[in-house]
């Protein structure tokens, strides 16, 4: 007769069942935790950046569209992004660790409107550009102006419409997450056409774009600015485009490349081993094929 200590047959079977399970589900639902977490700190992220690039145009809006006004109200306003504080000290590092990490290399500020085509439609009261030392566009008493409505030659706008300001603002930010930062770069690498440099810039340097447009009225005047090497800080765009009628754009461009065949979760190894013997290896069925042979159970292509 059986003991009365004796297990069954099927629970010993069973035995060591739930840790195979979990190595089998627990790094699913790891992965899938931290992609909660990174989608979670990206939001907020995008929520403060969002909130910057209204402050950056309220300021650029009472301060003459001054893009140097534009990006330190800007970067002011990511101070909560940054540890934010509760004291004049603690907001103060906050500051400084925000102008540290938004370089050129990784901030781009860009006044789409006013045009510099609006400067040379509307900036012609000789007093006012005498009085600031450059073209301005008028601000002051607009309804009271005559032809307001009128649409320039050059511009294709209006007196209203030239002052409005628009701003596009190219965020690069870092993922905080480990992994999921490197599998969000992966993905950006791969969706990148490479028509806008700066954005590939960010891409190599492990950051993720965040591209936010702003439009808010002119507060004050315009005043055109020139940098250090003599190129204006004003986007232009000539006339009304497409000869004033309507068109659709289509799809924005995207990548050609065909998706990586990753290795790894993260997609750091993308190349198949080649074939022992050989000088290039068939190296299976797709990927880039590693030229070095590989050897005994390294090789998941050997024969024989």
């Amino acid at each position: 007769m059986p003991s009365a200590n004796a297990k069954p047959r099927h629970s010993l079977r069973q035995r060591g069942s739930a840790m195979l399970e979990f190595v089998v589900v627990g790094p699913l639902i790891t992965l899938l935790g931290l992609g909660i977490l990174q989608s979670s700190l990206m939001f907020f992220a995008k929520n403060q950046i969002d909130h910057a690039n209204f402050m950056a145009a309220r300021a650029g809006s009472m301060a003459h569209a001054n893009v140097v006004a534009i990006r330190e109200a800007y970067i002011r306003a990511l101070i909560p992004l940054y540890g934010g504080g509760q004291n004049a000290q603690e907001l103060s590092e906050s500051y400084a660790k925000a102008e540290a990490d938004m370089t050129p290399q990784s901030l781009r500020i860009e006044v789409l409107n006013p045009t510099t085509q609006s400067f040379d439609d509307f900036a012609t009261d000789q007093a006012l550009n005498e009085s600031y030392g450059t073209r301005t566009i008028p601000n002051g008493s607009l309804a009271l102006r005559p032809h307001l409505n009128a649409v320039g030659a050059t511009s294709g706008q209006s007196l209203q419409d030239a002052n409005l300001l628009k701003l596009r603002i190219t965020h690069g930010y870092t993922p905080k997450v480990w992994l999921l930062g490197t599998i969000f770069n992966r993905y950006q690498r791969w969706l990148d056409s490479g028509a806008d440099s700066f954005n590939t810039q960010l891409i190599a340097s492990g950051r993720l774009p965040m591209v936010s447009h702003v439009t808010l009225e002119m507060q004050s005047d315009a005043l055109e600015q020139i940098d250090l090497h003599g190129h204006n800080l004003f986007a232009s765009t000539p006339g009304e485009g497409n000869s004033g009628h309507p068109t659709d754009p289509g799809a924005p461009s995207g990548s050609t490349q065909s998706p990586p065949e990753c290795l790894t979760v993260d997609c750091t190894v993308t190349y198949l081993p080649g074939d022992p013997g050989s000088t290039g290896g068939s190296g299976g069925t797709g990927g880039t094929v590693d030229p070095t042979p590989c050897t005994s159970a390294n090789c998941p292509t050997c024969k024989g």
